[in-house]
């Protein structure tokens, strides 16, 4: 997660969570 710009996983997540949503995925949790 080194190349990702984000403080701590918790923002990585929201982060991943976000690109998902714009790829018309369905994020579960």
């Amino acid at each position: 997660m080194k190349d990702l710009n984000a403080n701590d996983v918790e923002a990585a997540m929201r982060m991943v969570e976000g690109s998902a949503r714009s790829m018309g995925l369905e994020v579960v949790g």
